[in-house]
């Protein structure tokens, strides 16, 4: 299958960035910053492919001067915590050439901002994907104002629309699939939960002077935001050069890669809560799914692989759900409750604050297909001992599907599956909700 990814950054003053230093960074260039003067240089990098900067009607034809357009972005924004632009980020599919790549990004910004009014810095670069696969991908920086007869006008309010985001992920797969047809590929993209996502996670300029200090805090930026989007980035780095790592190994992983307070305490939430890390025996260290049964055997030699799976299959846990919730919630994940009627639902939400739905209801709109689960959701369910094994099973194909974690409560017990815990039966469900 083609590789999907399609991710946005805010460019925000908020933590120190700016449009300038942004510009830079995307188009690999060296520009001047009039407003703080300093320069951002991000010439030494080599892995540009095309650059060039789409104007709309109407635009002032000095705007081309990628330095004379930024400068302008800034100088607009009078606020110190102004977000001045945003960067929509893209994975070309690897089986286009490059003139074919061109053409499919420059298709896609025009249609989708440049006749809406709107300046795109368009970049394309060859980089390595979290698979570790060298691939082209597009960088279209564009200010968040709209372009009027004196420059730069009031700032659009859609950008923040979430559905927008869909739909550019909607248009750019069905024109990235016109494109691999007309090439004759037989591999299509799919925006769906199982595609391939991502970007690696880049490195640091090593030398940390003064010059390169706003370099890293952008790479940082941009690293932290792959994390929000793809939290198994840090557990794949993490687990490169040993199978297990420890709590403060991860904080201290997340940190190099994030800026700023909230980014770090959001990407760290998010990584503890991925599907894909596993606590191993003792509580001490973490692994990843894929590695956790090799680790077991090591630490217990007499443990059978079956029995290493279920160890980290499903993790009965002490702690409250007051403290799952928080843990949750930092992470960014959407909270959804059932109960096994309408009436236990709402009990269940007045108590927990998760807004809750009967469980027959809720299984309607799946077989109607309505209401799924997505990877960023959290399906708790209240008095699970009382499921039948069809439901059970209901859940587990839900959850395993999306890659969602499956939360079982009774009492004061609290069980979590993680992407459904792949191979896990409804027997063996039946077992760990007690």
């Amino acid at each position: 299958m083609a590789i999907f990814y399609l991710n946005v950054i805010t460019v925000s003053r908020s933590i120190g960035r700016n449009a300038v230093v942004a510009a830079a960074y995307c188009s690999r260039s060296r520009l001047r910053d009039s407003r703080r003067e300093t320069v951002a240089d991000f010439s030494t990098l080599t892995d540009a492919e095309h650059s060039e900067i789409l104007l709309p009607a109407g635009a002032r034809p000095e705007w081309s001067d990628r330095a004379i357009l930024w400068n302008e972005v800034e100088a607009v924004e009078k606020r110190d915590d102004a977000q001045v632009a945003r960067e929509v980020e893209i994975a070309i599919p690897s089986q286009l050439s490059r003139e074919d790549g061109v053409a499919l990004a420059c298709e896609f910004f025009n249609e989708q901002f440049v006749e809406r009014g709107i300046i795109v810095d368009l970049n394309i670069h060859r980089a390595a994907g979290a698979d570790g696969v060298e691939r082209s991908y597009v960088q279209g920086l564009f200010s968040m104002r709209e372009i009027v007869e004196e420059g730069f006008g009031k700032k659009r309010t859609d950008w923040k629309d979430a559905k927008l985001l869909s739909k550019w992920r909607e248009r750019w797969t069905l024109l990235s699939n016109k494109y691999l047809i007309a090439a004759g590929c037989g591999q299509l993209i799919r925006a769906g939960a199982d595609a391939v996502r991502g970007r690696a996670l880049e490195p640091f300029f090593e030398d940390e002077g003064i010059e390169r200090r706003a370099e890293n805090l952008e790479i940082a930026w941009r690293n932290g935001e792959r994390l929000l989007g793809e939290p198994e980035l840090a557990l794949r780095a993490l687990t490169h050069a040993s199978a297990s790592f420890s709590r403060r190994e991860m904080i201290a992983f997340v940190s190099k890669h994030t800026a700023g307070k909230e980014q770090f305490e959001t990407a760290l939430a998010r990584v503890e809560c991925s599907v894909e890390l596993v606590r191993l025996a003792g509580g001490e260290s973490f692994s990843t799914r894929s590695l956790a049964a090799t680790v077991q055997c090591r630490n217990d030699e007499s443990m059978s692989g079956s029995d290493a799976l279920g160890e980290v299959s499903a993790t009965e846990t002490s702690r409250s759900l007051e403290e799952a919730i928080a843990q949750w919630e930092r992470a960014g994940l959407r909270l959804r409750g059932v109960g096994l009627t309408y009436e236990t639902a709402k009990a269940f939400e007045k108590r927990s604050g998760i807004k809750s739905v009967g469980v027959h209801g809720l299984l309607g709109r799946w077989k109607k297909k309505q209401d799924r689960l997505a990877a960023t959701d959290v399906l708790v369910v209240n008095d699970a001992k009382g499921l039948s094994a069809r439901q059970k099973e209901w859940m587990l194909r839900a959850t395993r599907a999306a890659r969602a974690k499956l939360v079982l409560i009774d009492g004061i017990q609290l069980v979590e599956i993680d992407g459904g815990a792949t191979g896990l039966s409804p027997e063996e469900m039946t077992a760990v909700s007690g």
